[in-house]
């Protein structure tokens, strides 16, 4: 190995290193209660040393949601190619957000503090970083070909490992989230559409109103208030078949029934 590819590698655990010292911070203590100061001082380097690979503490922030971001999208990719009609397509995602909720949980808490409203991510995402644009940049186009093959294929076989992130602006890592979120959407989305042209799903159902309000569902599992669990847990009914039944609940909603009389 020569010199500068050594010194790149180099480079690159430290980078993870910080990433990881971070995200244990940010999981045990809170966004709000870590400061750059505190994750040198974890990672054992000063903070001018930090400042050479993260700009700030947001920028941080979203590169440790991206991880997690990541996650779902495997794990939402994964089970919806084991199903074959709409209705398992759509149970699948429901699935799917349940295992990242239940394996994941901080990241999901990440995930969901991220689009609380604690961000102006307006104003975090400035024109020349639009994921429009993003999208479409030889930056992405690389490493979206190889999160595609390595990535996926190690989610694929039963494994979860933290793909390393190249080096990206607050923005470009927020822009990558977002683009992997439409990308989820869109695959419930499509499964309503495939469910009304079976004739499985009613004629007159708004697949973008469907997919938003489980979204909100399923975004919703790690953050029910106290009184709500405690009638949950009053009726002896578990997170895993609360969002089961609420599954069930949407498929009777959106059923074609007139197919079936």
């Amino acid at each position: 190995m020569s010199l500068i590819a050594r010194k790149e590698l180099e480079k690159e655990q430290r980078r993870n290193d910080i990433l990881n010292a971070a995200e244990k911070l940010f999981f045990s203590k809170g966004y709000e209660n870590v400061s750059l100061k505190d994750i040198a001082k974890e990672v054992k380097l000063g903070r001018s040393t930090l400042y050479l690979y993260f700009e700030n503490k947001e920028e941080l922030f979203f590169a440790i949601v991206l991880r997690g971001a990541q996650i779902l999208y495997g794990i939402v990719l994964r089970e919806s190619k084991k199903a074959r009609t709409s209705f398992e397509k759509l149970a699948a995602f429901r699935d799917a957000y349940y295992e990242f909720s239940k394996e994941y949980s901080d990241y999901l808490k990440a995930y969901n503090y991220l689009i609380s409203g604690r961000f102006d991510l307006a104003n975090i995402e400035p024109a020349e970083h639009r994921p429009e644009f993003f999208a479409d940049s030889k930056l992405y186009y690389e490493y979206k070909k190889k999160f595609d093959k390595i990535y996926l294929k190690t989610l694929e076989e039963g494994n979860v490992v933290n793909y390393p992130l190249p080096k990206f602006t607050a923005s470009q890592y927020l822009n990558e989230i977002l683009i992997l979120r439409r990308e989820m959407l869109d695959i419930f989305r499509s499964a309503v559409e495939q469910g009304k042209k079976e004739g499985i799903v009613r004629p007159d159902v708004n697949s973008v109103e469907v997919t938003v309000l489980q979204t909100l569902i399923a975004n919703s599992i790690d953050n029910l208030p106290p009184d709500l669990k405690g009638l949950l847990e009053g009726q002896n009914i578990s997170q895993e078949e609360f969002l089961k039944d609420v599954g069930e609940l949407m498929g009777h909603m959106i059923n074609n029934r007139k197919k079936y009389k």
